[in-house]
Formats: structure tokens, sequence, C-alpha cells
């Protein structure tokens, strides 16, 4: 089969975004028509925005007409970055036309929040008191957000970077190609998993007891890993049958969607627990799990049911980056709140909508630590970091340190940045891996609470944070280096 290019070779980066923007228009109309049911006046804050991204993708999809061709690095590199900032506006529009939001930066922050699952808000007034509709609108873009992320993992971000040492094992064998064909055989695959666990986790919502409308929603929030906001608090309804369906809901988003779909495809359970990153995340899930719940124990904060109860509930809440609360973590001792805040950088398995460094590029940092240490005592000794009892490539080993060092830096950087904000050290710190990891709750840890105080340029750089750490930072820094080598070479 010959690839040929036609057009300006940019079709498929227009293609990209025009169905990403249709796919913002349709969802609309789900909102907008359980307004007219509630028989709520906000009905019409979602039909204009609506009509408006689907001309919006039909014209985009028409210069994307004709894409017989490969994915371009380039192409993938501008739809990653750009693709966010899309969606965002698009997902402003019924906040700012309401009033609710009245200033653009809040309310693109407050979708930005959304749609890149990290539950921060800027909202004057607790997220409880908006309208159903609008709450409804608020855990579509959770939802369409961290499929948006599985999407991009599976189709444009191998052929952009190879992961930057995300990679998947053999055992899973998922087949990632440029061809335009093949990519979207990947999407079925992985969106057929993400809508069919978000039904089983809305469906143990239910069963402990919340009103199907609200179980869905839950469901949708869960799943996508976002949280953090009063609207998906569970300390409300103190309720330990609902506590364990979202814990069930919070293991299953931290986990690999792809693996998943390949042990179902498969009908063998076995091939979950074959994965070693699987296997360490719930390692560390327990490791946490215990060391918080007998701290709390001894520091008489609870009886040791609740202190297990809570423990195990915040760690896989920080773990899987969603952010769920169903206790005041934020009065706990130091040393409980401080490994909720290591756990988010941590976050869940490669494949999952949750933030972090992803448990896959831990497990290989170890390694690679305790190989080089084997080297040093051993010179002559040849040792190689494996995974699943298969070596992983030195380029794959070296793109996770510097994915690794980028990460820690970009925290660093906006730590600084932040602060300048009139925040604290700590509160800095706090917001700044809240945005990078996708986890609003960090900032509770260090007392921040609703957001809406920040200055314009401050929500405008949580923008930024968090649609960096959704892209994988190189995207970002990749675009850079393309736009500063144009302008060289026209110089």
């Amino acid at each position: 089969m010959v690839l040929t290019e036609k057009g300006n070779g940019w079709e498929l980066f227009w293609l990209l975004m025009g169905r990403i923007a249709t796919v913002m228009g349709l969802a609309m109309f789900v909102p907008f028509a359980s307004a007219l049911a509630w028989r709520e006046p906000e009905a019409w804050l979602f039909l204009l925005p609506a009509g408006f991204s689907l001309a919006l993708g039909t014209g985009m999809a028409r210069l994307g007409a004709e894409h017989m061709r490969q994915l371009a690095i380039r192409e993938g590199v501008l739809f990653m970055v750009l693709v966010w900032p899309l969606m965002g506006f698009v997902g402003l529009m019924p906040y700012y036309i309401s009033g609710l939001l009245p200033d653009f930066s809040a309310a693109f922050f407050e979708t930005v929040s959304s749609l890149t699952t990290t539950g921060l808000s800027c909202l004057p007034f607790d997220p409880l008191g908006l309208p159903r509709s609008l709450r409804l609108w608020q855990a579509i873009m959770n939802w369409i957000g961290g499929l948006m992320f599985v999407v991009v993992l599976v189709t444009v971000l191998p052929q952009v970077s190879g992961c930057f040492g995300l990679t998947l094992t053999a055992r899973q064998t998922i087949f990632f190609s440029p061809v335009w064909n093949r990519m979207s055989q990947s999407v079925h695959q992985g969106v057929s998993v993400y809508a069919l666990l978000t039904l089983l986790a809305a469906e143990l919502f239910y069963l402990a007891g919340l009103p199907a409308e609200e179980s869905l929603m839950r469901g949708m929030i869960a799943l996508s890993s976002s949280g953090g906001s009063s609207v998906t608090s569970f300390m409300v309804h103190d309720n330990g049958w609902l506590e364990l369906a979202a814990g069930i809901a919070m293991v299953l988003a931290g986990m690999n969607l792809l693996l998943c779909w390949k042990a179902w495809n498969r009908r063998s359970v076995w091939l979950l627990w074959q994965d070693a990153e699987l296997r360490g995340f719930f390692a560390i899930l327990v490791a946490a799990g215990l060391a918080i719940s007998l701290h709390l124990y001894a520091m008489d904060c609870y009886t040791l049911p609740n202190s297990l109860r809570y423990g195990f509930f915040q760690v896989a809440s920080f773990l899987s980056t969603n952010g769920f609360a169903s206790a005041s973590f934020w009065l706990w001792p130091d040393f409980d709140r401080y490994v909720l805040f290591l756990l988010v950088f941590v976050g869940g398995c490669i494949g999952s909508a949750g933030g972090g460094l992803k448990v896959m590029r831990i497990l290989v940092l170890f390694r690679m630590t305790r190989a080089e240490i084997h080297r040093t005592l051993h010179p002559h000794m040849v040792v190689s970091v494996k995974v699943d009892g298969l070596p992983v490539p030195a380029k794959i080993v070296g793109r996770i340190l510097a994915f690794f060092f980028l990460y820690m830096m970009i925290f660093v950087l906006f730590s600084l940045i932040l602060s300048g904000a009139g925040l604290d050290l700590m509160q800095s710190m706090g917001l700044a891996a809240g945005c990078l990891t996708s986890t609003g709750s960090t900032a509770a840890l260090v007392g921040l609470g609703n957001l809406h105080f920040l200055p314009v340029w401050a929500k405008l750089a949580c923008c930024l944070l968090m649609i960096l750490g959704r892209i994988e930072i190189f995207s970002f820094l990749i675009l850079l280096d393309l736009g500063a080598r144009a302008v060289r070479q026209k110089w």
C-alpha cells in the first residue's frame, strides 16, 4: 500500500480537530435536553455553543477531507497541544453566557480543570449551587477529558514521541500505527472499555443507594479520575457502602484500560495479574493504605475500623488521582498528608485516565537504580532492566529519565511562579502538584479551597500547567522547537 500526501500536509490535523469539536457540540445536547426535561431556564445556554461547535467541527473536517496519508509528527504535536484549548474554549461558553463566571480567565480555568480531570474550581460559590444541567455538563466534560487522554495515548502520542518511556509491555500487544484506519481501531478499543467501565461504576453507585442520575454522573467522574470539588464529596453521605463503590471505581480508573480490553478479548483474568505494573499499583495501594491507616489509629484520630476505612479510601483517591474525599484529610497529621502528596506523583497505570508519572515509569526507575548498584559492585556483570521478564531498551530507559527530570523541573518552576500570586511555599507547591498531576485535592492538603481569589495571570498559568500535565510535557517542548526552527529558517 502506497500512502500519498495531498493538500498542504495538515489534513489529518484538521480532521482530528474537527472530530473533537463535533463531539463537544453533540455532547452539549445532553445537558440541553436534560434542562428541558427538568424545566430549567438554563437550557438555552447550550444551544448556541452547540451550534457553533458543530459548525466549527464541520469546517475543520472539510479541510481534512482528503487525508489518505500517515499522521506526521508535526501534526500530532500541534494536535496534542491545541486540542485542549479548543475544547476549553467551546466548553466555557455555557459558564460565560450564564454570567456565573463573567471573567473569561475564570470560565476557561473552570473548563480546563474539568477537561483535564483536575477537579479544581474558581467558582465564587459552592459548586453544589450550580444548576443541574451545568453540573451534568461538568461531569460530561470530565468524562470526555478522560476519554480524550486515552484516545491520544493510543493514537497520537506513540507517533509523536514513542510514548517517551510510556511504553506497553509485550504481553499487552497493543498495535500502534499512524495510519488513520488502524488509529480508528485503537480508538474503538479504548472507547469501548472506557464506556463499559463507566457503566459498571454507575451501577455500583446505584446499588450503593444513589439515584440513577447522580449514579451516572459519579460514574463518569470516577472513571475519568476527576474529583476534588464538593460536588463529588462523599463526606456528606457518611455511607460505607457508597465509599466502597467509589473505592472500586477509583481502582478501575487507575488500571490500564488497554490491558483490560486485552484481558476481556482473551477472556483471561490471569492476564491482568501477569502485568508487573498492575501488581506494583496494588502493592503501593496496600502499603500506603496500611501505613496511613495504622498511623491514624496510633494518633487516636479514629477507631481502627474507621482508620482503615478512611485511610484506604484516601490512598485509592490520591493514587488514582481522583481526589475524592470521605474524611477531612487536610486536618490529618503531617505524615499522612505527606504520603498522600507523594502518591499523586506516582499516579495510576499506563493506559488509565489518571495523571502522575505512572507506575510503570516508577517501576523502571527503581529497577534501573538496582541495576546500577549491581553494575557498580560487579563492573564486568551484564545487567539489564527487565519488566515482566523482558528487557527494557536503553532508549526507553533514557526517555524515562528525561521525562522524570522535566516533570520535576516543571513542578519546581510553576511552584515558584505561583508563589508570586501571594501563596506561601506549601500552598504554591500543593497547587502546582494538583495542576500537574490532575489531582485538585492536593491543593486542599495545604489549605487551599476555592481559587476565585487568584489573579488572572495565575489562573492562566494553572491552565497551562494542567494542559502540560495532560500532554506529557514533551509535546509542548517539541512544538516550541519546531517554532524556533521555523523562525531561524526565515531569518
